[in-house]
């Protein structure tokens, strides 16, 4: 029987080595940010997004499929892959690392080396972390502020009203200090990029656009990201943007730092403070993108509400502060999206371990509360 000890031990190396476990069961995947993305080679069909996720920071290893709900550590992940059981998974674990004809010395040398390289790992991807973050922080400084009259400015007031008829404002106790303007952002991933010996160097800059720059921010209001929306540079639209290789649409809409806990601070509700500052009990709406919270912020002015990005953002959301009094969480229809829908359940789950009521709110008209507003 294989020892607690013993699986510390495998465990261990193969975190340290998450990246080559990643290349030896999911050799399709790519790393993107802090995460190895690849498709599910058990379940999923050609040409479907890849939605299985293992952490290379923060909990090395553990993984989690978004569209089968699959998840686990990264033994857990070996067994999955080879479907095996526990005791598979620790001989191929052995077989991979090589640790099962070393001797004790051999084995202890491997131990140290693994601990010392897995602290150089994470002491580095910190630094990596914090320097995106800096970065993502001097854009959004460098837009101009609300309210400046800019040309930039202009642009996206015209793309708000009339490509989603939102009249800014007239967002009762918005956040102006959320959103920023810029008359030209590069669309980063469409950048060039060649290696020279081990090192990445951007040879060409993505096109640019102006943008919607917006701050995510932390429970106490400190810049964790920015979300940004690219622009059409003549007409009041979305950006329209090249297909991926695989035909795919891109996304107008970015995000860059690890971000969960961080929301859009679209409207402070009737007290007119941000959280930080509260000393009032209001009902509190999260919704994923900026339109469809700046739609709710417009209809229901008695809320503070948040743009949380993704539904995975509407979860972590920090709404355990007495600043929220009941929690509504805004819904897309997406019934076609099982993924979506699995998330969207796992959401209001974690929401409900905060102890205030909650309720699902969904349009009964188009995708979300935008296209209810719109009419469409």
């Amino acid at each position: 029987m294989t020892d607690r000890s013993e699986i510390d031990e495998v465990k261990q190396l193969l975190i340290a080595r998450i990246e080559e476990v990643c290349h030896w069961l999911l050799p399709d995947g790519r790393r993107i940010g802090g995460k190895w993305k690849a498709n599910n080679p058990l379940t999923d069909k050609q040409g479907q997004t890849p939605e299985l996720n293992v952490w290379l920071t923060g909990q090395v290893g553990s993984w989690k499929d978004f569209r089968s709900g699959d998840k686990g550590d990264v033994f857990g992940l070996v067994a999955f892959i080879h479907g095996t059981d526990f005791a598979g998974a620790m001989k191929l674990a052995k077989d991979f690392l090589g640790i099962r004809s070393m001797s004790a010395e051999e084995r202890r040398n491997n131990q140290r080396r693994a601990r010392i390289e897995r602290e150089r790992n994470d002491d580095a991807a910190r630094r990596k972390e914090a320097r995106l973050r800096a970065e993502c922080e001097k854009r959004f400084l460098a837009g101009f502020p609300y309210d400046g009259g800019t040309p930039a400015e202009v642009h996206a007031r015209a793309y708000w009203l009339e490509a989603r008829g939102i009249d800014i404002d007239a967002v009762p106790n918005l956040d102006k200090s959320s959103f920023r303007f810029a008359p030209s952002v590069e669309y980063w991933p469409l950048a060039d990029w060649r290696c020279e010996g081990k090192r990445w160097i951007k040879a060409k800059d993505g096109p640019h656009f102006p943008a919607i720059i917006a701050a995510m921010r932390g429970p106490m209001g400190q810049f964790v990201d920015h979300h940004v929306t690219f622009l059409d540079p003549v007409k009041p639209d979305k950006a329209t943007l090249p297909l991926t290789p695989k035909g795919n649409k891109r996304s107008p809409r970015l995000m860059r730092c690890p971000n969960l806990g961080a929301v859009i601070r679209v409207s402070h509700g009737p007290e007119g403070l941000p959280p930080e500052q509260s000393n009032q009990p209001h009902p509190l709406i999260l919704a994923e993108g900026v339109e469809t919270a700046l739609s709710l912020a417009l209809a229901l002015p008695e809320a503070r509400v948040w743009s949380c990005g993704s539904i995975n953002g509407i979860r972590n959301a920090p709404v355990k502060f007495p600043f929220a009094s009941a929690l509504f969480v805004a819904g897309e229809n997406d019934w076609e999206k099982e993924t979506a829908q699995n998330q969207l359940q796992a959401a209001l789950e974690e929401l409900e371990t905060s102890g205030k009521p909650l309720e699902l709110m969904l349009s009964h008209v188009g995708s979300d509360f935008n296209d209810l507003m719109k009419g469409d």
